[in-house]
């Protein structure tokens, strides 16, 4: 076998300007679209998160890169049908939809200012535009029509740069103002349950717990009702699904859906045994106690914890075992399901 050419490298298909003019075009509406979700992750504490979002994805990008680029440039040539003329009729016309649902959404924020409306119109439109331009830009060996397999192997490369959009900003107006009311009631009617399992005795008053017969009161708040939590943890499920998870489709795209359902899952539950632990410190130490630190100092006095208030010290703690939970699934998803070869 002849040994491959030191230089052999410079030899290999350079990407074609339409493909590069695209990239181009991409890289301005991630532009946009941060500064249109920058009023969110601004204002509102559930998403500060997003400000991670344009680093994150680029991130993927260029690590995903190595295998999008002999796909964007004819360089690697996947066996497969040809795609049907039909379908890519379909996605040219998906991207176009795309690219006048982005447009429109980037006027209606230029002329109106932010909104639920053009939020959700730039961020579905970068999306599809960033996936449309992928599937239709791959190109085959020796002008011939790429199989399918190729076309979808670059959408899949994609699909988080892409999607990752979604949870920053519109999450809030699509999931976030929709459920944080029954969720709420949800992690109150819970957390009553494990009280009056562990022999408390109490009342529950709309979304506030009365200890009985001392009258203590906690009251579960929105910001308690695990949205917050929610949010984050489906940014950090997704991010480590899309660099961690490891396999072929579909067994992958099945365990990175299982990853981001699991930190919806382990955000809940933690907490859920959050707000058990504060109720419960309520009720011993009374309600003013955990707006203290642990010596029971105010905020502003002397000596007062680094580690803040009690209230945010079992957030904070919370948070930090949700992220090695969903760390320590990463493994054991890449199992799941996965054969050895036999010996």
């Amino acid at each position: 076998m002849a040994e491959a050419s030191p230089d052999s490298g410079k030899n290999s298909p350079a990407i074609s300007r339409e493909t590069l003019g695209l990239g181009v075009i991409i890289l301005m509406m991630m532009g946009f679209a941060t500064w249109d979700q920058w009023a969110i992750w601004s204002t509102k504490e559930d998403y500060t998160f997003g400000y991670l979002v344009p680093a994150f994805s680029i991130y993927v990008f260029w690590e995903r890169w190595v295998n999008l680029r002999p796909l964007l440039t004819g360089e690697t040539s996947l066996p497969g049908t040809p795609t049907r003329p039909w379908l890519l009729n379909v996605a040219r016309s998906l991207t176009f939809f795309c690219v006048l649902s982005f447009a429109l959404g980037s006027a209606w924020r230029a002329i109106f200012g932010t909104g639920s409306l053009s939020t959700l119109a730039i961020a579905f439109g970068l999306m599809g535009c960033l996936l449309g331009f992928a599937f239709l830009s791959v190109r085959s060996a020796n002008a011939m029509e790429p199989s399918g397999r190729m076309r979808w192997n670059a959408l899949g490369l994609c699909l988080f740069p892409a999607a990752i959009w979604i949870i920053s900003g519109p999450f809030l107006y699509l999931v976030d103002n929709q459920i944080k009311a029954p969720l709420l009631e949800f992690v109150t009617e819970v957390v009553a349950g494990l009280l009056r399992i562990g022999g408390y005795t109490i009342s529950l008053r709309a979304n506030v717990i009365v200890f009985l017969p001392s009258g203590e009161q906690v009251g579960i708040a929105d910001a308690c009702s695990g949205i917050r939590s929610l949010s984050a943890c489906i940014f950090v499920g997704s991010f480590l699904g899309a660099l961690w998870i490891e396999g072929r489709f579909p067994g992958v795209f099945i365990r990175r859906i299982l990853m981001i359902s699991l930190s919806a899952f382990a955000a809940i539950v933690l907490n859920i045994a959050r707000n058990t632990y504060l109720a419960m410190y309520v009720s011993s130490h009374g309600a003013g106690a955990i707006d203290r630190d642990y010596a029971g100092l105010e905020p502003g006095q002397a000596g007062f914890s680094s580690f803040g208030t009690v209230h945010d010290f079992a957030g904070n703690a919370a948070m930090v075992a949700t992220f090695v939970v969903l760390i320590a699934c990463v493994p054991l998803l890449n199992r799941f399901g996965s054969s050895r070869a036999k010996v």
